[in-house]
């Protein structure tokens, strides 16, 4: 299994169990380059770590079969890989790491005879050395690419626990079933997250933990006419201790990056009160308004965006403006945020039919329509504008033809059971 060969101190790890582990992702990320060329996935691959795992996953003398992985951690990424011709590996790591200046040796125990080339972000570094009996290849690239080379070296070792031997990580990383999978860590309440990977020309699915300290999700979720007429996206989950946690969090990040601090303290204090109150909630948007992309101040202010949870704290209500009008309401039965505000509670967290724990759904087709209005004055505005047309012109294909990404999520003492299903047309 590749997470053995993976330091357990990494920040994300993409495992791959023999060449065929990527050939559905391989066939996805096909898909995407058709639609979007500049999101081709072998260039930047091949910039970070050297061989394209996905596309050319025999490249660099590497083995047909065994573990490989490709692993981020403290700004760096690297890999490791199972080598057939160690001469020909030794002969494509020259080549990659004279692409960022004269190689030189290293120190980077237990390694011998590791490389580097390059200095700061442009680090590069490289051996082919035993691991666990065998040989592997491993490279690195970024800030600490050399002691991220030593930690790949040293993965599974008493001086390096895997990422199979991690606590938190073990019993999730057993459950994978699919020769692809990814594993990234994140903070409290969202812990990490274990999910195997299933691509084809098709799309993408996702499946595996959230772990999280307590249970992120409870119950049903409301019904889907809690999502009637949001067009651009709508979450609706049943909440558990975690799952308030980071909805609490949520709330938090978007009223602080929307409001400046004087005017947010209201909102902010009824949004926190009803995050931590609620055992429902409906998240959901029926666009974004384009005339406010072109101004970086307003940018956030573009999405029309509502949420509503039950049951509520104690009534209560806090105002604030910006380029528009948002509301935090609690009321007799819900609570509601809104930015337009809306006249009423914007759908009702206790309708019935929800069929799981957690049901979203995001349309990438009215988003490009919303990307579609910027035009090339937006653009000279600069900044965010002008990244936001090229976003467009680059993928507005890609949009037009993925459908629905949808999410579905089930309890989990440990967090949570998700599934995430990105349609390619």
């Amino acid at each position: 299994m590749a997470a053995a060969f993976v330091p357990a101190r990494s920040d994300a790890a993409l495992l791959l169990d023999g060449a065929q582990g990527a050939s559905g992702l391989r066939a996805f990320f096909d898909g995407v380059a058709q639609r979007a060329p500049a999101l081709a996935a072998g260039p930047r691959m091949a910039a970070l770590v050297g061989p394209d795992l996905l596309g050319d996953p025999l490249a660099w003398g590497l083995a047909p079969s065994g573990p490989r992985a490709v692993v981020l951690a403290s700004a760096s990424a690297g890999l490791t890989a199972p080598v057939r011709d160690a001469k020909a590996a030794r002969a494509a790591l020259q080549a990659w790491l004279a692409e960022s200046g004269i190689a030189r040796p290293v120190r980077a125990p237990p390694l011998r005879g590791a490389l580097a080339a390059g200095e700061g972000r442009r680090t590069r570094a490289g051996a082919v050395a035993r691991v666990a009996g065998a040989p592997r290849l491993l490279t690195a690239s970024g800030p600490h690419a050399i002691a991220l080379l030593a930690m790949l070296a040293q993965a599974g070792t008493r001086a390096a626990a895997p990422l199979s031997s991690d606590r938190l990580l073990a019993s999730a990383i057993a459950r994978l079933t699919e020769p692809a999978a990814v594993v990234t860590r994140g903070a409290d309440p969202l812990r990490a997250a274990v999910l195997s990977l299933e691509g084809s020309a098709r799309g993408l699915v996702a499946r595996g933990l959230l772990l999280a300290p307590e249970p992120l999700l409870a119950g049903a979720a409301p019904g889907p006419t809690a999502c009637a007429g949001a067009s651009l996206l709508c979450l609706r989950a049943g909440l558990g201790p975690s799952g308030r946690e980071a909805l609490v969090l949520a709330a938090r990040a978007y009223l602080g990056a929307l409001l400046p601090p004087v005017a947010r303290q209201a909102p902010d204090r009824l949004a926190q009160r009803a995050a931590a109150a609620a055992d429902r909630v409906v998240v959901r948007s029926d666009g974004a308004d384009a005339r406010l992309l072109s101004s970086e101040r307003e940018a956030l202010w573009a999405l029309r965006l509502q949420a509503v949870t039950a049951p509520p704290p104690a009534e209560d209500a806090a105002d604030a403006q910006g380029p528009r009008a948002v509301c935090v309401r609690a009321e007799a039965t819900t609570a509601w945020f809104g930015t337009p505000c809306p006249a009423a509670a914007p759908a009702d967290p206790g309708a019935s039919g929800g069929t799981s724990a957690l049901e979203g759904q995001l349309d990438l087709g009215v988003a490009d329509a919303v990307l579609q209005k910027l035009t090339p004055l937006d653009a000279l505005h600069g900044g965010l504008a002008a990244g936001l047309y090229a976003g467009r012109l680059t993928l507005g294909r890609l949009l037009r033809s993925s459908g629905p990404v949808v999410v579905t999520g089930r309890p989990h003492p440990a967090g949570a059971e998700v599934e995430l299903r990105w349609p390619l047309r």
